[in-house]
């Protein structure tokens, strides 16, 4: 969901950033009544998994270009760019999450100490759901440049790319075996919902799929220069390998809480993103040529709208109740469309647009120092 505003802006990205926002708000704005049309649209939480694979992607990008170019890993500058990216506007948004629960306007974020040190997706959380994905990408950030680091001591390439088939195995047997514990599918719907989404939706275990197909694409690019030209030159047949796995994604996750869905089911869905995000960057694709107005800016506010827009959403609700409408209707449909933009914007301009221009002042500062503290992996002896 975060990814480094220092790189340079790929328009196919952005277009796959704001669709992602886009799905999201699908799937979490309320939708009155049900049939196929409301599933499908409560379907666009796979937005969350795009996230994790453009995040991969971007991320693995600026780390092993960095150390393709010999420039080393500077463990200092890589915390302190994702920190400052993505730690101030979470706890602006956790802060008032707290403050609406000491006016008893909202619950209060419990337990308190998993909301202040991102391991509330091991459970439901019971605010603020969104923030179960922000979880995901903090965990990845805290350990990817250490994995790098490791793995380029002998030889990144066969033990980056080696780790990434192994981990996306481990990936579905870890869900195989946890399905097979709780069976879901022979549970309530209630417990069957609380089950599949304690065990197998939320967990960090669960959901790497999306970060490791990202990172791997980034380490083709970086370590396997010929490999990721003759994938670039696919162009629009990575489109269509997107849409195949991407429908063989929504008929395996049609069947809910099957052992299918549960295990293969996000593993289809992220190679489907990942060849997306492959298309985005090919310069013989569509998609990479494509331009939509206003997908930049919903890019540019993703972030902040992913952190505020259940706030925004449930403010718009009320709203509208009082004004004798609802958010499902057109009217509150234009009031639900201003909040999103409004809380995002007081986010972003508030918190995220002068805590990235403080990283870019800490990080300038950084690299002028004559120890910059970048660490060059030295292979070991044989």
């Amino acid at each position: 969901m975060n990814t480094g505003s220092n790189m340079q802006r790929i328009h196919g990205l952005d277009l796959l950033r704001a669709a992602a926002i886009l799905m999201v708000l699908a799937a979490h704005y309320p939708k009155p009544g049900g049939g196929p049309f409301i599933r499908l649209l409560n379907l666009g939480w796979a937005g969350v998994d795009l996230f994790f694979v453009l995040s991969g992607y971007l991320i693995g990008r600026q780390v092993l270009k960095s150390l393709a170019d010999g420039n080393g890993i500077s463990l200092r500058e890589f915390y302190l760019a994702r920190f400052m990216r993505t730690l101030p506007c979470y706890y602006a948004v956790v802060t008032v999450y707290f403050l609406l629960a000491a006016i008893r306007i909202a619950p209060m974020p419990a337990p308190g100490w998993k909301f202040l040190s991102f391991f509330q997706n091991f459970g439901i959380p019971n605010v603020f759901s969104p923030s179960w994905s922000l979880c995901v990408e903090e965990h990845f950030y805290a350990v990817f440049p250490l994995v790098v680091l490791w793995a380029a001591r002998k030889d990144l390439n066969n033990r980056l790319l080696k780790g990434a088939a192994a981990l996306l195995a481990l990936e579905l047997v870890v869900r195989a075996a946890l399905w097979l514990a709780i069976r879901p599918d022979h549970q309530s719907a209630d417990r069957a919902l609380a089950g599949y989404m304690t065990y197998l939706y939320y967990p960090t275990y669960c959901r790497l799929d999306g970060i490791t197909l990202g990172v791997s694409l980034a380490a083709l690019q970086h370590l396997q220069p010929s490999v990721w030209r003759r994938l670039m030159s696919w162009g629009d047949r990575l489109i269509a390998a997107a849409t195949v796995c991407f429908a063989g994604a929504v008929l395996v996750l049609w069947q809910r809480y099957s052992f299918l869905c549960c295990t293969v089911g996000f593993t289809l869905l992220s190679f489907s993103f990942a060849f997306l995000t492959a298309a985005a960057v090919s310069e013989r694709s569509m998609l990479a040529r494509l331009r939509i107005p206003g997908a930049g800016s919903v890019a540019l506010l993703s972030y902040s709208i992913y952190l505020t827009h259940m706030l925004a959403l449930e403010a718009a609700a009320s709203v509208a109740l009082y004004c004798g409408t609802a958010i499902e209707r057109l009217p509150g449909m234009l009031l639900a469309a201003i909040f999103l933009a409004m809380f995002a914007a007081v986010l972003y301009r508030g918190v995220e647009r002068p805590c990235l221009d403080l990283r870019t002042r800490f990080l300038s500062a950084s690299r002028k120092r004559p120890e910059s503290g970048r660490l060059i992996p030295i292979p070991e002896a044989r």
